[in-house]
């Protein structure tokens, strides 16, 4: 069992601090700095952090770290949360492009490590909670450092974008099967279910019980239900997808299909049909996140649609800490 890393002291100038709800915007300008530097460009918004921060289970006062240079400027941030209570946990850090070198980073995982420990410990679990944390390929310094304090590589996600122009075929639907907008108070459980059912062979399984799913999905408002499409077979949910418009673009989320309806062309004819909505919108771009090592042929899928890679993978590491 790998203990929590011990963190380096907080760098000379620096205030480390709980965020209030108040710091949601400063928070997503340091996302956008850290994305900017890497891609050249970002659309995250303080809406975007909100959300965050209403996840079920997280605490602001428990969960979350800002650090503040000595002129007030945010110039650091972590999370630590229990993802799928009891056994795994996710973790973010990032530190403005500016204030690298510094043992920011370090130290934010330290905090990170010492949280999902005490999560653990407070679960009962004997055996520590699997610890997640995220690197981009090209962040050597940062696979370094987590590699130095024994995470491994899981695997590797993509974000593949492409342009809502007029080239895109029209969806054809399989005989019998049906797509209409997700009905908020109507089909919470039936597509819940199916949204487990869907993904329980796939990495990291474990969706939330209904009442953390919904609670996760309708954070603030929830999503545009005109975006949130479910595929029918008579009362049968079979697949959906889910999209948001963001100020650079479409981001496409979840796209599943349960296994007894693959391979008729599903989840083909949901791309096709919220692409078709998202470009009667005037949306321009859209972009989705996808496993690399995805076992349903996802990648062949958004290839034959035109999907492309053009940011790198980021990387998925994880350690075991805490437990006796």
């Amino acid at each position: 069992m790998n203990p929590p890393t011990r963190h380096p002291s907080l760098p000379a100038g620096h205030v480390l601090r709980r965020p209030s709800h108040g710091d949601a915007e400063a928070v997503a300008a340091l996302k956008r700095a850290v994305e900017t530097d890497r891609h050249g460009k970002s659309d995250v918004t303080a809406d975007e952090v909100r959300d965050e921060w209403s996840l079920p289970g997280l605490s602001l006062e428990d969960d979350v770290w800002v650090v503040e240079d000595d002129a007030g400027a945010l110039v650091a941030y972590a999370l630590c949360w229990l993802e799928a209570p009891p056994d795994e946990a996710a973790a973010e850090q990032l530190v403005d492009p500016a204030h690298r070198g510094q043992g920011l980073n370090e130290l934010l995982l330290g905090l990170c490590e010492a949280r999902a420990a005490d999560l653990a410990s407070r679960s009962g679990r004997e055996t520590g909670v699997s610890l997640e944390v995220w690197a981009h390929e090209r962040d050597t310094r940062r696979i370094e450092l987590l590699e130095r304090h024994g995470y491994r590589r899981q695997r590797a996600f993509l974000r593949l974008e492409r342009d809502l122009d007029d080239s895109f075929e029209l969806p054809v639907w399989p005989a019998g099967l049906r797509v209409a907008s997700f009905r908020a108070g109507v089909d919470d459980a039936v597509v819940h279910a199916a949204y487990e059912d869907a993904f329980a062979d796939h990495y990291g399984s474990g969706e939330p019980d209904l009442e953390r799913w919904l609670q996760s999905r309708f954070a603030h408002g929830g999503p545009d239900l005109g975006l949130w499409l479910v595929a029918w077979d008579g009362d049968e949910a079979v697949g959906g997808i889910e999209a948001t418009e963001t100020p650079s673009g479409a981001y496409m989320g979840d796209l599943w299909v349960r296994r007894p309806w693959r391979g008729r062309g599903i989840a083909r004819a949901l791309m096709l049909e919220e692409c078709a909505e998202l470009r009667r919108r005037g949306m321009r771009t859209a972009f989705f996140g996808v496993d690399a090592a995805n076992a349903t042929g996802a990648l062949q899928l958004h290839a034959s649609l035109g999907f492309r890679s053009v940011r790198g993978a980021i990387l998925l590491f994880e350690k075991r800490v805490g437990g006796i």
